[in-house]
């Protein structure tokens, strides 16, 4: 039979124990100070007689010391000798484990005919570990049972198998084979009255404190032979992101009397590692779902005031601001608005979203400002609540003002009041050229400049009013630019005659100077019309 730690040690001693001596106190102190005990036999100790299982060496050991000197000092004979059994407990456990190990079974006998039978059950274990690659082993029963963090999506109601350690693997492979008979663990008939109640299989690197759920990272699961596709490993660098694995599907539950059998296989492992079964109850997020919205909640009118108070700080200026309809997470509109109840913002999620969400990797970290939201403080916010049930469907985001009023404001407004408030300066740098005139064979033009105010033009003619415009003028941004063929050569050029020029007689005003013969023009004085 396995040596376990006696439950009845904390009830009532029988009278026929002996009253303690100072002897047997400083036995106690001077054997708990020893360097023969380590760390994990000290938390072990710690664990039975209700003490904090975590902290160095000194610290466990201080508790410890500090425990034995009361129980002695009050007379509390009972406490004393449950330390003490406790103690004796932990020096056996670690005596056993420093023995001989025990040789392996034989290659050639089926392992599945040498099932592990559950501690609790009155079978034994192995302590035997394979020294081999690709040994099997059933698995050393760690004494002491393991502490994981509470998930609102299942309740752990049973232990299907004793705790199962996982040696250090550091080149090698191994294998935990474990074998399961309905008919040995009533509990589980409870998978077959009720679909809500699952056969998981659960994982810790450390039993000292309360664990989060970690396989090794190399690691698989088989059961009945068949693979089972699982993710063992979690969110990358996030801890507490791995679930426990559900295995009710691939396991008979009639005969009862049929052996199933679990493989757990890993490699490459520089700790050791812990695995047990248990039966769960899960709940769907549907249920909780209807908890989130029938506890805690956020009232409207204490997030008006939020607002109110915000927008009465004098160092920041109060605007409004536009506050979406739609969760950040699915991208669809809000159903259950909800955010924690340590979060600042008006933004909610959804609460179905977010629970999917965790339900898939826990991280329970809000979407928005990255605070830690656990399943405990989550509460739906009835501010924006309101606005869902007395807005469309279709409608995306409102308006919050600074007074905690808010406002539909369509999207055909914005665009028009940004299209006021920031009219297009298209067209800064260019010039427009408001007129061009052909003038004895030169181009004039008339440039004007938009951002200046001011028109160049030419000089007011007296007659300008009377004469048409001529063939050569147009309207445009910018000339359209000159054609110039590169194919023809120079000498081509100069043998072609040179047309002759034509004379304008519309010249806005300009006349030829013929002083100097160059072609230039010059203004007309007004008083001698030409």
């Amino acid at each position: 039979m396995a040596t376990t730690f006696p439950s009845s040690a904390a009830g009532a001693a029988p009278a026929s124990l002996p009253a303690p001596s100072r002897r047997d106190v400083e036995e106690l102190v001077r054997q708990i100070r020893s360097p023969t005990f380590y760390n994990r036999q000290l938390s072990s100790i710690c664990q039975v007689n209700g003490l904090k299982s975590t902290g160095v060496k000194a610290d466990l050991q201080r508790r410890i010391t500090d425990l034995i000197q009361l129980a002695f000092s009050s007379g509390n004979v009972a406490q004393f000798h449950q330390i003490r059994q406790s103690i004796d407990n932990a020096a056996g456990a670690m005596t056993k484990r420093a023995s001989p190990a025990k040789p392996p079974p034989s290659r050639s006998a089926p392992h599945v005919n040498q099932p592990v039978t559950p501690a609790y059950n009155g079978g034994s274990t192995s302590n035997g570990y394979p020294q081999s690659f690709g040994g099997h082993s059933r698995g050393p029963a760690h004494r002491g049972g393991l502490q994981f963090h509470p998930s609102p999506f299942y309740t752990i109601e049973a232990p299907i198998t004793d705790v199962l350690s996982c040696p250090v693997m550091t080149q090698h492979r191994n294998s935990i084979h474990v074998a399961i008979r309905m008919n040995e663990h009533p509990a589980m008939q409870r998978c077959v009255e009720d679909t809500s109640y699952r056969v998981m299989v659960f994982c810790a690197a450390d039993t000292s404190s309360v664990q989060h759920i970690a396989f090794p990272h190399q690691s698989e699961l088989k059961v009945n032979g068949g693979d089972l596709k699982a993710n063992l490993r979690g969110l990358k660098n996030k801890p507490g992101s791995t679930r426990p694995v559900d295995i009710t599907s691939q396991l008979r539950l009639k005969p009862s009397t049929y052996t199933n059998n679990i493989e757990f296989t890993y490699a490459l492992t520089t700790k050791k590692f812990y695995l047990t079964i248990y039966l769960c109850k899960i709940k769907s997020v549907s249920d909780l779902v209807s908890v989130v919205s029938t506890r805690q909640r956020i009232p409207k009118a204490s997030v008006i005031a939020e607002i109110n108070k915000k927008a009465m700080d004098p160092d920041v200026v109060a605007v409004s601001q536009v506050l979406s309809l739609k969760c950040p997470l699915s991208y669809m509109r809000l159903e259950v608005p909800c955010r924690g109840t340590q979060c600042s913002h008006i933004q909610s999620f959804d609460a179905t979203s977010y629970l999917q969400l965790q339900e898939q990797g826990p991280q329970w970290v809000c979407p928005i400002c990255n605070k830690p939201v656990p399943f405990e403080q989550l509460a739906v916010d009835e501010y924006v609540k309101d606005i869902l049930q007395r807005t469309p469907k279709s409608l995306e985001v409102v308006t919050i003002e600074p007074n905690g009023q808010w406002s539909i404001k369509s999207a055909e407004q914005e665009n028009g009041r940004s299209a006021n408030a920031n009219p297009s300066a298209e067209g800064d740098d260019e010039i427009e050229i408001q007129e061009v005139t052909v003038v004895g064979g030169r181009r004039q033009d008339t440039p004007k400049n938009p951002t200046s105010g001011q028109t160049i033009g030419t000089p007011v003619s007296t007659n300008r009013s009377s004469a048409p415009r001529g063939a050569g003028s147009t309207s445009s941004k910018r000339p359209a630019p000159a054609v110039i063929d590169l194919t023809l050569s120079s000498d081509d050029e100069d043998d072609e005659p040179r047309p002759a020029k034509r004379q304008n007689r519309n010249t806005n005003g300009l006349r030829e100077s013929t002083g100097d013969g160059l072609g230039f023009f010059s203004p007309t004085p007004p008083q001698h019309p030409p």
